[in-house]
């Protein structure tokens, strides 16, 4: 049984799942530095998120927010018609054994941090309104103990599930004996195996992989062009092609990609070209850019997964694609890009 509206009262588009990779933290710590410094140019001020403070001209901070205060993130995402949120998942301990150079240590003896958001999260009742599930980074070391509590996690009401099976986007890279493993670790807790989804374009599946990865997605879509409505058209075409594996597909959908300020700022564990890249989407063009996604997903429904669609992002930014509300001109939160995609969601779910 799923968990998702049953076929009948949308047969098309049920459950609006959006990636969540929240690093907005304070100054002392090492992600929270890094985010701070790539959005505070007044430059991008209008991409700001609406929990930031501004203390100084061309500089914004973070502070650490309550589950009450996260709560009202997640009241905006409800709003914009999100079933759940898909966390970018990490141990809950440092990890950094298996890095060989210094500054790739450095980073991910700080990956913890990544998981207040989700913490915050799942103390939260409203995880049952807005749900929950993991993105695995198949290059990092999982202890068997994190992923034990993952298992345990997916008992709550409030992880999402396909076909009764706890949803798990897995990241490309070494990702086989993650998923053996967890599903291993599945049936040793009594518990149903994950449907896997692959963030993937899908060359490096086998027909051997069929039975331990259910379907193909993306992450992102990463076009380099100069308009949105080019970059619309990369997205659709990304998951045209991703449709000739002839693996089931969950349909992918992005709002934007400009890592401009990481560009200006560089991070030390990942790096950008110059571009192009598209500006941010007017209303107008988010909607009409969601209608064509919308007509893909009718003319390729045999092959979609039934009802689920990604979306990337609802915090990201940094590089250019967010749905939560930014700080507006008047330092109180600016809800027209959440509204915008809350109409674009309205539309993917009419007949």
């Amino acid at each position: 049984m799923t968990n998702h509206p049953a076929e009948k009262e949308n047969p098309l588009i049920s459950r609006v799942g959006v990636v969540n990779w929240d690093c907005s933290l304070p100054m002392n710590t090492f992600f929270g530095r890094y985010a701070a410094r790539s959005l505070s140019p007044e430059k991008y001020r209008d991409r700001t998120p609406y929990y930031a403070h501004r203390t100084a001209p061309d500089q914004i901070e973070y502070h650490t927010r309550t589950v009450a205060e996260y709560e009202t993130e997640m009241r905006y995402a409800i709003e914009a018609g999100i079933d759940y949120f898909a966390y970018c998942w990490y141990d809950s301990e440092p990890k950094s054994e298996h890095l060989v150079d210094d500054m790739a240590a450095t980073v991910d003896a700080h990956v913890a941090e990544l998981v207040y958001a989700r913490r915050l999260h799942l103390q939260s009742p409203l995880r049952e309104q807005l749900h929950y599930c993991a993105i695995l980074i198949t290059s990092h070391p999982y202890s068997d103990t994190e992923l034990q509590e993952l298992i345990r996690t997916m008992n709550d009401p409030g992880y999402e599930k396909i076909d009764g099976r706890p949803l798990v986007w897995l990241f490309p890279g070494k990702w086989r004996d993650l998923i053996v493993r967890l599903r291993q670790l599945c049936r040793e807790a009594g518990q149903p195996e994950p449907y896997a989804v692959l963030l993937t374009s899908c060359s490096e599946l086998t027909p051997d992989d069929a039975d331990i990865v259910q379907a193909v997605c993306a992450y992102a879509c990463l076009a380099e062009t100069s308009t949105w409505e080019d970059f619309n058209a990369a997205n659709i075409a990304q998951n045209e092609d991703r449709l000739r594996y002839g693996w089931p597909c969950v349909p992918h959908f992005s709002v934007g990609w400009d890592p401009g300020p990481r560009v200006l700022n560089p991070v030390p564990w990942v790096a950008y070209p110059e571009g192009p890249y598209a500006p941010p989407c007017t209303r107008e063009q988010l909607l009409t850019g969601a209608q064509r996604f919308k007509d893909w997903v009718s003319r390729n429904r045999s092959q979609c997964v039934p009802g689920h669609v990604l979306v990337f992002a609802w915090n990201e930014f940094e590089e250019g694609a967010w749905i939560c509300p930014s700080l507006g001109a008047d330092d109180r939160p600016d809800f027209s890009r959440r509204d915008a995609f809350a109409d674009a969601v309205s539309l993917w779910r009419s007949c």
